[in-house]
Formats: C-alpha cells, sequence, structure tokens
C-alpha cells in the first residue's frame, strides 16, 4: 500500500516538474501501429521496447487473443502480451536516485488450454520490483512500486519477466518510469506551492476588499 501512495502521489504531484518528466517511451504500446485487431512478436527492440518472447496485440477489434472484447481499462488501442517464460523490457537513464515504477496489467480471457493465470517479476537492473500475478480476464488494474540506489545519469533495464512455462499471458499497458526528488527538492517544491497557494489567497483578498 505504501507503494501505491508513492507512486500516485508522486505521478499528480510532481506533474509538469522537470524531476517529473517521464523516463521510458511509448509506455502505452500504440507504436508501431498494427491495424485492427492484429497482432505480432516483434524480434529485438522496437519502439523502445525489447519482446524478447512476448507480443504486441492491437485491441481495436475481435482478436485471438481475447475473442470479442478485450478486457477492460486498457490505454489507447495496443498493448503487450506476456506470455509464458517471455520477457518484456526497456532502458532508461536515471534521473534521481529514486524511481516510481507503475503500470496497467489484465489477464488474458479463459481459453481452456491458455489463459491468463500468469506470474510476473518486475525488476529495474539487479534490483526487484515486485512479483505480481494476474487471472483469467482480469480488467486492467494499476500495479506500481518504487526502486531506490540508482546513480542519477546511468542506464538501467525495466524488465517484466513471465513465471509460468505454460501457455497464460499477462496483457500489460501504460508502463511509466518517474523519478523521485530528492528531499532537498522535495522541500523547494513544497516550498514553491506554499508560496503560490500564499499568493493565491492574498489574491483573493484583495480582490474582496477592493
Amino acid at each position: 500500500m505504501k507503494n501505491i501512495v508513492l507512486g500516485a502521489f508522486a505521478a499528480l504531484s510532481l506533474a509538469g516538474s522537470a524531476n517529473a518528466a517521464e523516463l521510458l517511451v511509448n509506455g502505452s504500446f500504440e507504436q508501431p501501429d498494427l491495424g485492427s485487431g492484429s497482432y505480432t512478436y516483434p524480434a529485438g527492440t522496437v519502439a523502445g521496447w525489447n519482446y524478447g518472447g512476448s507480443a504486441l496485440v492491437d485491441a481495436t477489434n475481435g482478436s485471438a487473443w481475447y475473442g470479442s472484447t478485450p478486457p477492460s481499462g486498457q490505454d489507447g488501442g495496443q498493448f503487450a502480451a506476456l506470455q509464458g517464460t517471455s520477457t518484456l523490457s526497456q532502458v532508461f537513464t536515471a534521473s534521481n536516485t529514486k524511481a516510481v515504477i507503475s503500470w496497467l496489467a489484465g489477464g488474458r480471457p479463459f481459453f481452456g488450454a491458455y489463459n491468463g493465470d500468469q506470474a510476473y517479476s518486475v525488476t529495474v537492473g539487479n534490483a526487484a520490483v515486485g512479483t505480481y500475478s494476474t487471472y483469467s480476464g482480469q480488467g486492467f488494474t494499476v500495479r506500481n512500486g518504487l526502486v531506490s540506489g540508482l546513480t542519477v545519469g546511468q542506464s538501467y533495464t525495466l524488465s517484466f519477466n513471465g513465471q509460468v512455462a505454460a501457455d497464460q499471458t499477462a496483457f500489460i499497458d501504460k508502463v511509466s518510469v518517474l523519478g523521485v526528488p530528492e528531499p532537498a527538492q522535495w522541500a523547494l517544491l513544497i516550498g514553491g506551492f506554499a508560496l503560490v497557494g500564499a499568493a493565491s489567497r492574498r489574491r483573493r483578498s484583495i480582490s474582496v476588499f477592493a
């Protein structure tokens, strides 16, 4: 729960701050545009992501991955499919010593021989963010975690790693990495919010009594 609260606070409070710049590209898997109802298993790195046996799925029509209707809550028109023991990864450069990782995860619907009861781990470099799971037919749900001990300016690989050897698939979408400000940066940011609030209150006061 602590990580979830921190992730939400960082994403909302730091929007517009240089420290909140998104460190990933194509986080919602909208590139390349596959076309309605199509899917592919990309080879190597495509539009920022390295697909190690994972798939890219277009969800703007019916699909073999989910039938007539995709799981609810997706972001945009495409998402990735983490099937079996496949991997999905992207390299980013750390902007702070801590980072909030967030994403949406859903489960492939029940199809008998292949479903969405998948377990997967998330890592940043050699550090474990956590191990997570989906169930068959699960709608897209927000997941997040916090990593620390990063070196500013150094490159790290964010990786989603399927854990189930059988044909089980977790759908992944809207992946984000945001740097968390250092304490001194937080102090400046909070001080700035306080000044803006004070100025706003004073403007309201002046306008009332003018």
